[in-house]
Order: structure tokens, then C-alpha cells, then sequence
């Protein structure tokens, strides 16, 4: 019973994939799409670019302590591609988690 609570606990750390890499903050909007049935309609996508050049831009609910043209960490959780997530740290070094929604390599998007 003891090993089942070990392993629960810790799971969330066994489940995070990918190395912290440095981001800069480029870009963000927000949809403001009201809707009585759909809380979550409000949207702001943040654009991170990589220092490979390779911007993704990632969605959330709400809004993010991040400066924009501020460095920040990132990591993927999958392989980075539209649909999977990122992680990201704020301001205030928590961890926020967003699904891409756009991959460029500076002159076209994947």
C-alpha cells in the first residue's frame, strides 16, 4: 500500500518529458469570444521563439505573469508539434501548461 502512495505521488514527475530550454516571449493576443455556455471561449496565445529560431505559439484559458520580449524557460511535453502541450515558466517560476496551436521556422508555418 505504501509503494502505491510512493508511486502516485511521484508520478507527476516521471510524466514530465523534455529538457528546460530558454524562450523568448515575441508575441501575444487574446479572443475575447463571449459566450454564456462556454466559459472558456477567451483565449490568449503566447509566441515563444526559440533561440534556434523556431517560434511556437501556444493558447490558455487565461492570463500569464510573463513579460513580452522576456526570457523564459519552456519545455514539450510530446514532441512539440500543433496539438501537443508546452510548459512554461511565468514570472514568478510556475510552471503553466499550453497547447500549441502554430509551429514557424521564421518564414512558414508547419
Amino acid at each position: 500500500m505504501k509503494a502505491l502512495l510512493v508511486l502516485l505521488l511521484c508520478l507527476p514527475v516521471y510524466a514530465q518529458t523534455g529538457e528546460w530550454v530558454q524562450s523568448t516571449l515575441v508575441k501575444t493576443s487574446t479572443v475575447n469570444a463571449w459566450c454564456r455556455h462556454c466559459p472558456d471561449a477567451n483565449q490568449t496565445f503566447y509566441s515563444f521563439k526559440l533561440e534556434d529560431g523556431i517560434t511556437y505559439t501556444a493558447r490558455t484559458h487565461s492570463t500569464l505573469d510573463i513579460t513580452l520580449n522576456g526570457h523564459t524557460k519552456l519545455r514539450f511535453e510530446n514532441d512539440g508539434h500543433v496539438g501537443d502541450h508546452i510548459h512554461i515558466l511565468d514570472d514568478s517560476g510556475r510552471d503553466k501548461r499550453l497547447v500549441i496551436t502554430a509551429k514557424s521556422t521564421g518564414d512558414s508555418a508547419t
